[in-house]
């Protein structure tokens, strides 16, 4: 009887280990996810780029996370990173998709004239230098040179010089372009303009 049961036992068993691990979910499950479907997607219509990122890619060196993140983990760029961080323009800096030019510390080491700009009475002035650097309308970095729009809704030019070097305003390109997931990174020793003081 016991031998002629283990016999059987397989037919009995393997129905039941199919049904487990077939996937289906259960109907408490289906109904779970019906209901946050709907959510999950407007999310990730307004934004299907947007992931969680691991601390490594954040805090890596020239971290391609966004910009700011670039500018933030970037050795070469910790005087920018106090201008922006002043300003009330991080937030866009961070997620705008716009391609930022950013002055590489050698910049402000040159010439220490603009400590002044961290002052609370030129917040204007700081708002006005980093939006200066902040590109609008570049497709890519293979397709720099042409004439673009800063957030300061002024009307740049990037544009070969007769060395063949590519410059924006008092700005010189690195040839170090970096695509992050929140924009494009333009190295740059100088500024694309100079500060205008309150």
């Amino acid at each position: 009887m016991i031998s002629m049961t283990l016999r059987f036992l397989p037919l009995f068993v393997a129905p039941f280990i199919l049904i487990g691990c077939s996937g289906t979910p259960t109907p408490q499950e289906s109904a779970t996810q019906e209901i946050q479907s709907p959510a999950e997607k407007v999310k990730e219509k307004a934004n299907p780029q947007r992931r969680s990122y691991t601390p490594e890619e954040l805090n890596e060196p020239y971290s391609k996370v966004s910009p700011w993140r670039y500018i933030v983990t970037s050795p070469e760029t910790q005087y920018f990173e106090r201008l922006v961080g002043k300003s009330t323009q991080a937030r866009v800096v961070h997620s705008s998709g716009h391609a930022i030019l950013v002055p590489q510390d050698e910049t402000f080491t040159t010439d220490k004239n603009w400590k002044g700009i961290l002052d609370e009475e030129q917040q204007d002035a700081l708002d006005r230098f980093v939006k200066a650097h902040v590109i609008v309308g570049i497709k890519g970095p293979k397709m720099l040179e042409g004439i673009y729009e800063n957030l300061n809704g002024e009307m740049v030019a990037i544009e070969k010089n007769e060395q063949g070097e590519l410059y924006c305003g008092g700005a010189r390109l690195l040839g170090r372009e970096v695509e992050t997931n929140g924009g494009l990174v333009i190295p740059v020793m100088g500024m694309v303009e100079a500060i205008q003081w309150d």
